[in-house]
């Protein structure tokens, strides 16, 4: 499903229909491991690097922007992948302190995919896109809502009105009836695993002059990197761990670690746009100044692919006609 953006938010059903899963366009290839592919990365990697779009992807990537703070995921350093991608140069840093599998910096696919679109602000851009803090199924992230909402009522009227972008996780929860039963316009990027959660991101994004959240994310580099300033606002919520096999159990307490506070430092002036050191610093965690050409990457790809690939199971993918009945359904209802 696509969706053009709708100044009053999307009806609770538009947003069921872009987070279930029975309406997900998962690209053309086969995937062999989840975060190259996510959030449609995939599917700009495989521009990026002029890679054939049916073929799978046997490198590993981290599945968003920034430097890590407590070590390498585990299943990053156990993939088995030909090689490693993160956005920051950090995290390759980090990682080849611990492994000796190949590690390379890699440009955003979105950032590739709104520079290759031509993507822009709209001229008609107003108001604050506040991204609520989202959980995951191991993860949740728990914000006193009725505060929060109340602290955006009291932005200055510059950044009036206020939007609320959701991750699939939060709209399966229920959380975007507490927005609008407060009058609030709800968006989504919808399901993660859909080749189209790029375009209708910046879809949204695109139309508000501010951004905002009251815990830093991918969203925020994203925001500064097409020019839309953000600012971190409101008390931080509270992470626990209750099934990510990736990090300890428990309460996560982000706000202790030295690097974290400063990046919050970072983007709490919200009345001064975008500055140098804000830009400098994005445009370093999102690969634009180290990353491999896409000569390079094109020829990482095939490597892999040499290395891991399994041509007789891609074939049998592309061919497969339960799959493609079962696509054939998919699009027809949705």
């Amino acid at each position: 499903m696509s969706i053009a953006f709708k100044p009053e938010g999307y009806s609770p059903k538009e947003l069921h229909e872009l987070c279930r899963y029975g309406g997900v366009r998962r690209g053309h290839a086969r995937w062999k491991y989840w975060p190259p592919e996510v959030y449609s990365f995939g599917r700009h990697i495989r521009d990026y690097a002029n890679y054939p779009a049916f073929l799978p992807l046997h490198v590993y990537t981290d599945h968003g922007v920034g430097m890590y703070y407590d070590g390498i995921p585990p299943h990053e350093l156990n993939s088995g992948a030909y090689c490693q991608f993160y956005h920051s140069p950090e995290n390759v840093k980090a990682f080849r302190k611990v492994s000796q599998r190949p590690c390379y910096t890699m440009l955003s696919p979105f950032v590739h995919y709104r520079r290759k679109n031509g993507i822009e602000p709209a001229p008609d851009a107003q108001g604050t896109l506040a991204f609520h803090s989202h959980s995951t199924p191991g993860f949740s992230v728990d914000t006193d809502l009725p505060a929060y909402i109340k602290r955006l009522r009291e932005l200055p009227e510059k950044f009036q009105p206020i939007g609320i972008m959701l991750h699939m996780h939060d709209v399966e929860k229920g959380v975007h009836k507490i927005y609008q039963e407060s009058g609030f316009p709800v968006y989504t990027a919808g399901n993660a695993a859909d080749y189209r959660f790029a375009e209708r991101f910046y879809e949204v994004l695109r139309h508000f002059r501010y951004t905002t959240s009251n815990s830093p994310g991918s969203h925020t580099y994203y925001s500064v990197e097409m020019g839309i300033p953000y600012f971190l606002y409101g008390d931080s919520p509270v992470w626990y761990n209750h099934g990510d096999p990736n990090f300890a159990a428990g309460a996560y307490d982000l706000e202790k670690m030295p690097e974290y506070q400063k990046l919050c430092a970072l983007f709490r002036d919200r009345d001064h746009g975008i500055t140098a050191e804000q830009k400098a610093f994005v445009e370093y965690h999102l690969g634009i100044h180290d990353c491999v050409s896409p000569e390079e990457m094109h020829r990482l790809l095939w490597a892999a692919y040499r290395a891991q690939g399994c041509p007789l199971l891609d074939l049998w993918f592309q061919i497969d006609p339960w799959r493609w009945l079962k696509e054939l359904w998919r699009r027809c209802r949705g």
